[in-house]
């Protein structure tokens, strides 16, 4: 089975609610270990560094300090676990407050294209237009996509999601294949 079969009707062989994370051991272990790195670098610091220590020994902590800091706000700030369920979706963090975005609230999904590939949600809250932007190297990306393509049929995309969405002219060369099958197996 390829990718394209895995996709149609993705919501309805996969059910809702559903959830897509990055790996929760890679990610908590790289925050303790931040910690310990900031924790350690204060340590030297306050405890080993004196007048007459080089500057290497001077300098050093800070660096480590900076680094262990880095992926600390870069693990605990980006976007943690995105959650379909059949009022809306869901994009959680584990250091701020989540977006819930109803599926009729949604007007346009597109691709910014700047240094960062993102995925960019256009979509109403309370009348006043907001726009979501999430990485796109988020895992099961295509099935993300896919999912709130089909969860939401009048979303307006860019030229790039067209071209990444699974199009009705698509599922229907599958189903008649599928037919095909069917009827060569009786």
């Amino acid at each position: 089975m390829n990718n394209t079969e895995n996709l149609i009707d993705i919501n309805k062989t996969k059910g809702l609610p559903r959830s897509y994370k990055f790996n929760q051991f890679i990610r908590w272990f790289t925050i303790i270990l931040a910690l310990l790195i900031i924790v350690y670098s204060l340590w030297i610091v306050f405890t080993q560094v004196h007048s007459d220590s080089s500057k290497f020994q001077k300098y050093l902590p800070f660096a480590l300090m900076f680094l262990g800091l880095n992926s600390l706000l870069k693990n605990l700030f980006s976007l943690n676990t995105i959650t379909f369920r059949e009022q809306g979706i869901a994009f959680n963090y584990i250091g701020r407050f989540g977006v819930k975005i109803a599926w009729n609230a949604m007007k346009k999904m597109e691709l910014n294209d700047s240094k960062h590939k993102m995925i960019r949600i256009k979509y109403t809250d309370n009348e006043e237009e907001k726009t979501f932007e999430f990485a796109l190297n988020f895992p099961g990306m295509l099935e993300i996509i896919n999912s709130i393509a089909e969860l939401c049929p009048d979303l307006e995309y860019d030229e790039f999601l067209q071209r990444v969405i699974i199009n009705d002219d698509e599922v229907k060369a599958y189903r008649k294949k599928q037919d095909k099958l069917k009827e060569s197996d009786q």
